[in-house]
């Protein structure tokens, strides 16, 4: 069975949910996070864990930003006609999977195995990430380990597929051929600046549709 592994804040959804947290909640502490992030003094789970753990709101205004992460019209779809075309849906994220079953159910994905840090929600603690070192594909630093879920991929099928859009999308995304990398945002920057040959895409459904239409070699 083919395999498509796809990121999912700001691949699989139009926003990221750290973002959403800076962005639509401002906690200096979360802000102070990031920046220390940014600056290589935390890892990155050790920055997004202490930006989701900042968020301050209750379970309604939690619900508003996994809302806000705007799947792109059509991706519930794209994700069944990939199933029924024989494709398996893997989503390997170093976010966490609070948010994204949740907008998963939301959405009536089925089917769909996803590798991210677990956690949990409550008004007086925010969403506290919990990386577990027990679990498939852990890392120390992403608290996934994207690349390793790609091989463990591989070696289940010779026909794997790539998306992503970040940094910790790149390794993975070179680990399959070009027809099906597929990329957006900073990697697909990234891998133009780099010459790697890829396919670029605005909406997730763009690549479930290159996928079925047999274009991607």
């Amino acid at each position: 069975m083919p395999i498509l592994v796809t990121d999912f804040d700001g691949t699989f959804t139009r926003r990221d949910f750290f973002d959403l947290v800076l962005e639509r909640q401002g906690s200096p502490d979360g802000h102070e996070a990031w920046r220390r992030y940014l600056a290589g003094e935390l890892t990155h789970v050790q920055g997004i864990g202490a930006v989701f753990a900042s968020l301050r709101t209750d379970e309604a205004g939690a619900d508003a930003l996994v809302d806000a992460l705007d799947p792109a019209p059509g991706t519930a779809a794209a994700v069944a006609t990939l199933q029924a075309e024989g494709w398996e849906v893997v989503i390997a994220s170093a976010g966490c999977r609070w948010y994204i079953e949740r907008l998963l159910d939301r959405m009536g994905v089925r089917g769909v195995t996803v590798h991210a840090s677990p956690g949990v929600f409550a008004p007086e603690t925010g969403l506290v990430m919990t990386p577990d070192p027990d679990r498939p594909f852990h890392s120390a630093v992403y608290g996934i380990d994207k690349p390793a879920v790609v091989r463990d991929a591989l070696g289940r099928d010779p026909v794997v597929a790539y998306a992503g859009d970040s940094n910790t999308d790149r390794e993975g995304a070179l680990m399959v051929p070009p027809g099906r990398r597929f990329a957006t945002g900073w990697l697909a920057r990234r891998l133009a600046g780099d010459a790697v040959v890829h396919r670029s895409f605005v909406a997730w459904p763009e690549i479930a549709a290159g996928l079925v239409g047999g274009e991607a070699t």
